[in-house]
């Protein structure tokens, strides 16, 4: 299964004419580190529920937000007029899946994915420090939550490595805010492991994030797709 992941995850792309511009990097600061999944502190598993814990090596989340730069944009920041999509990535993933093996419709109780945004990368790294530290300043809230509610349109039962498609609800958590998210998955498990693939999309203003707008220059969707690709082992 794959969750939110979000990891979710946003903004590089407000700051991209501040790098390009060429302004001082602020100083480095020391990345927010989520201490390792297998030292959480589990939710006691309700009856009949499997838990995997997640496997940050493997796993991985990202955003991808759509960018268009205008007439402005190549004397100013290098960079043709013309609409660009931009990813963020980060492997600091951490978290544990509940589950229901015989009967996957039941509530994934328990079921809390954790992504730490100070992690995230783009293909600039000035870019990158900047969000960190001013914007969505995540080094002030470094911490992307999900936490599952309800399983929707999960079949009944499976076989081992079968695929399975369903949706998986509950509550988002960015900048300290949050909103009931809805995320669309691809799960299989093959003996301890189960893997997955989750994407939703959400807007940053519901997240008190103002989408980039710089006059002849460029602007930033305010839409933004969030995926997170999962490794849990079984606990």
């Amino acid at each position: 299964m794959r969750f939110s992941r979000v990891s979710f995850l946003l903004l590089p792309l407000f700051v991209l004419w501040l790098a390009a511009c060429g302004r001082a990097t602020p100083q480095t600061q020391p990345s927010a580190t989520l201490a390792p999944a297998t030292q959480a502190v589990s939710a006691p598993a309700a009856s009949g529920q499997t838990v995997f814990i997640i496997d940050p090596g493997p796993s991985r989340a990202s955003y991808t937000v759509h960018e268009q730069f205008f007439e402005k944009a190549l004397p100013k920041l290098g960079i043709k007029p013309g609409e660009k999509e931009v990813t963020g990535v980060t492997e600091q993933v951490e978290g544990e899946i509940h589950v229901n093996l015989d009967d996957l419709t039941q509530p994934p109780t328990g079921t809390v994915i954790r992504v730490d945004l100070t992690g995230l990368k783009t293909d600039q790294s000035r870019r990158d420090k900047w969000i960190q530290e001013n914007g969505p300043t995540f080094l002030k809230y470094p911490t992307a939550t999900f936490v599952a509610r309800e399983i929707r349109q999960a079949p009944p039962s499976y076989q081992e490595g079968q695929e399975v498609s369903f949706q998986l609800a509950g509550d988002l958590t960015i900048h300290d805010i949050t909103h009931p998210a809805v995320f669309d998955v691809t799960a299989k498990l093959e003996k301890d492991t189960l893997t997955g693939v989750a994407t939703t999309q959400i807007k940053m203003s519901d997240f008190g994030i103002d989408p980039p707008s710089f006059a002849q220059t460029l602007t930033v969707g305010d839409d933004v797709l969030i995926k997170a690709e999962i490794v849990a082992k079984k606990q």
